[in-house]
């Protein structure tokens, strides 16, 4: 005896039921697959850019000359102080792809301790130092002794320069920096300061110690 058509038409009910929600677990499996693929492909993309960015970043960002004293001299500081200091410096541009300019004036200033010995202009403005590369900067300065009028200061001078061994202070200040980066980029314009410590012995000439020392730059 055939079954109540009811029952036949509860069952196909049934399977249409099941095959949505296999339909609808397939679609949902579907989609979180495709996001899951997505984000992963997205997060790589990312790491790699960040990556990429970082190095380009070590190998372009801009490092700060190297300083070293190469000579002084200390010639003719008499009883009242007067004489010449003359200087050169060491100035090498370590970074591979960047290129410095020089722009502003540049001053230099001799110190004993706290009290000014020297200053006034080093040498010409306006020069561009390539990538690699190392160039001299000379100058030469009058001296006129600590302060006329700090006695006790100058007395301190002459008695370290006479005993061989006298303590000073070459400062440079370069008042306009600028880095090149591919024949593009400038970076803006920024001072630059510079200290060399050096010991002058009894003849006025650099002691062999202070030969080659390295100077601190700040930007």
């Amino acid at each position: 005896m055939p079954p109540p058509p009811q029952t036949e038409t509860a069952a196909a009910g049934g399977g249409r039921s099941r095959a949505r929600r296999i339909a609808h677990r397939t679609r949902d499996s579907c989609v979180a697959v495709f996001c899951s693929t997505l984000c992963s492909v997205l997060l790589a993309v990312i790491l790699v850019a960040g990556v990429a960015l970082f190095v380009a970043w070590l190998g372009l960002r801009p490092h700060r000359p190297r300083f070293t004293l190469s000579s002084f001299s200390l010639s003719g500081p008499g009883g009242q102080g007067q004489g010449q200091a003359a200087f050169n410096v060491s100035d090498r541009n370590p970074n591979r792809h960047i290129g410095i300019y020089y722009d502003g004036a540049t001053r230099a200033s001799l110190r004993f301790y706290d009290a000014l010995v020297a200053s006034g202009p080093a040498f010409p403005a306006g020069w561009y130092q390539p990538n690699m590369t190392t160039i001299s900067i000379a100058g030469v300065l009058d001296v006129v002794g600590p302060t006329p009028a700090d006695p006790a200061a100058w007395h301190s001078f002459s008695a370290a320069l006479h005993a061989g061994r006298l303590p000073l202070r070459l400062e440079l200040v370069f008042s306009g920096v600028r880095f090149r980066v591919a024949s593009v980029f400038h970076s803006g314009r920024q001072r630059m300061h510079v200290k060399c410590d050096l010991l002058v012995g009894a003849d006025g000439n650099l002691l062999r110690e202070s030969v080659g020392t390295s100077c601190d730059r700040y930007l």
